[in-house]
């Protein structure tokens, strides 16, 4: 199967990296309720990001500068993360025990809910996944008995058998998180990944990802701010190659029609869902949808 294309080379993904510090910077600046509680994210960010999330004035000023373009993808990484993990929510209410991380990075889930009776399969690239277990060991923490490492080159290993040789069972339903990961590939790659994780995934199984929408497809009132989003990302040197119209994206990503939508939602929904009555997150960056899909 194919999955994330981006190369993490040997000391692990840089996205892997923002999306801690934004989940370690809500839980520093903002007020409660927050829209994720990760109290261990930032033991997943380097010393520099975090002695910049551990000082306000240092904070200030990065949030005057690369912040003040960054901060609409944090809050992105934040709303994505509750999409997905509301629909694991929902999962478990029917019984399912097996979640599976696509692209995993510095997810803490494992960590943050051990008393849930579910099993968390962690799928990322292994230098990803060394440098999280390096930082685990450094912070004194202990690897939570139902998180399994799944360590696989996307692009070459068999997401099938790396599973099966984590004790996943096949035969029961699981949840799929594929958050973050989709912008990266191709659309082929994109819809073999789906096709990979009906076949591995029980009768029952759900998937969460998210998709970036096509150019003509963002509201007038988002274009500037897309705009610079996508330009920010780009200049990162990890470009996002695919793009779709929402009206059609299920079709083009699906076409043998294994998959039922749960939910599929815009950046507007996600406001008013996640962020409605609050003016202390930065705007939520219009570049990408939500979807929600069960195995029929």
């Amino acid at each position: 199967m194919s999955g994330s294309s981006r190369r993490a080379g040997d000391r692990g993904s840089r996205t892997a990296e923002i999306v801690a510090v934004s989940r370690a910077r809500h839980l520093i600046r903002h007020s409660p309720p927050h829209l994720l509680e990760d109290p261990y994210a930032i033991r997943f960010v380097g010393g520099r990001w975090r002695r910049v999330l551990e000082s306000r004035l240092l904070d200030g000023l990065l949030a005057k500068t690369l912040f003040r373009k960054l901060l609409p993808v944090t809050t992105q990484h934040l709303t994505r993360a509750r999409f997905a993990e509301d629909a694991l929510a929902d999962a478990m209410g029917r019984g399912t025990e097996q979640y599976v991380v696509l692209g995993a990075g510095f997810d803490a889930f494992a960590l943050r809910r051990p008393e849930l009776p579910v099993t968390v399969y962690e799928a990322d690239l292994p230098a990803t996944m060394a440098l999280k277990r390096e930082r685990l060991a450094a912070a004194g923490m202990e690897i939570p008995p139902k998180l399994r490492f799944v360590p696989l080159d996307f692009e070459r290993d068999d997401l099938g058998a790396a599973l099966a040789a984590a004790g996943f069972d096949r035969a029961a339903p699981a949840f799929f998180g594929w958050m973050g990961v989709t912008y990266y590939l191709t659309a082929n790659a994109i819809r073999e990944t789906l096709r990979t994780v009906a076949e591995v995934g029980g009768a029952g199984s759900e998937i969460a990802f998210d998709y970036l929408v096509a150019d003509e497809c963002v509201p007038p009132e988002d274009r500037d701010l897309f705009v610079r989003m996508m330009t920010f990302v780009e200049k990162r040197g990890e470009p996002m190659i695919s793009r779709f119209d929402p009206a059609g994206v299920k079709a083009a990503l699906d076409p043998g029609n294994e998959w039922a939508v749960v939910r599929h939602e815009s950046p507007g929904d996600q406001r008013r869902r996640y962020l409605r009555g609050r003016d202390d997150l930065p705007p939520l960056a219009p570049i990408a949808w939500c979807m929600h899909l069960r195995r029929r």
